[in-house]
């Protein structure tokens, strides 16, 4: 488990957000509504849903009040959680109903929790019962993942073939069968995910700044790649910043810090 958190909104109307992607798997439950989702012009509507690793962003609409789980997961674990590797729901929304048949069981037990405590409880004692019965990922793909994420994406792809010892057409073949997308593409989400973390940060850098520390080329380079992934420019994404829809209250969250092992183990949620 890479995260997860909790948040409830209310707003006078329709709320419609775009959600720029990110380098892992994201379950949402919602704990009121349907969710609604769209994502390549597929629309999803499901009380909870996994978003797979994607390369563009997700539209997300309620109608005015919504409390939502959202767990972080690394692509690593799908086959042990979900029964399939990241690749089966990459660049989708999926269901999540379809993957884990008592899903209608814990949605109505998440609702009927008193907490955000005991909601994550709940939630990660799924995870880890699931996670301690499935397959482990391929090691040597997980090697690379690890390198790829623990560089920020600012790292020669050749270095995975070099460490692997497997050659390039290989390497972006079961680096995708595993992830769901190839070492170069996951390199630049990965990349992309920290520029808009710097962004979002208070007493932010500049554009350049930010295009620069991330490894980008240029200033055209970040736009390209910025707008590839969020669906806008940055100057657009930081201007989104400040619009974003009122009334929303992260009601608890959770650090990025939980893990779940193939033994069971894990630490317990932080609630702020």
């Amino acid at each position: 488990m890479v995260g997860y958190g909790g948040f409830a909104e209310t707003a006078a109307g329709v709320v419609v957000r775009r959600e720029v992607p990110a380098p892992e798997l994201v379950l949402l439950i919602s704990l009121g509504e349907p969710l609604a989702l769209v994502r390549d012009g597929v629309a999803v509507r499901a009380d909870a849903a996994l978003v797979g690793i994607g390369r563009g962003p997700v539209e997300a609409a309620h109608g005015g009040r919504q409390s939502v789980l959202e767990v972080r997961l690394s692509p690593l674990a799908a086959g042990a959680l979900f029964g399939v590797s990241a690749s089966e729901p990459a660049e989708r929304i999926v269901d999540v109903g379809e993957l884990w048949p008592g899903t209608p069981e814990l949605v109505e037990r998440l609702r009927a929790d008193a907490g955000w405590a005991e909601r994550f409880a709940r939630v990660e004692d799924v995870l880890v019962a699931r996670a301690e019965r499935g397959r482990a990922a391929d090691p040597v793909v997980a090697g690379s993942w690890r390198q790829v994420v623990d560089s920020r994406g600012d790292l020669a792809i050749g270095a995975l073939h070099e460490h692997s010892g497997w050659s390039r057409k290989r390497m972006a073949r079961r680096f995708r069968a595993e992830i769901g997308l190839t070492p170069k593409a996951m390199a630049n989400l990965v990349r992309f995910e920290h520029a808009v973390d710097l962004l979002r940060r208070p007493g932010r850098r500049s554009l350049a700044e930010v295009a620069l520390w991330c490894g980008y080329c240029d200033q055209a380079h970040f736009n390209r790649e910025f707008k590839e992934h969020a669906g806008c420019t940055p100057t657009a994404f930081l201007a989104g910043l400040g619009l974003d829809a009122p009334g929303r209250d992260m009601a608890a969250a959770g650090r990025p810090t939980p893990r779940i092992s193939k033994t069971g183990t894990s630490h317990p949620p932080t609630v702020e």
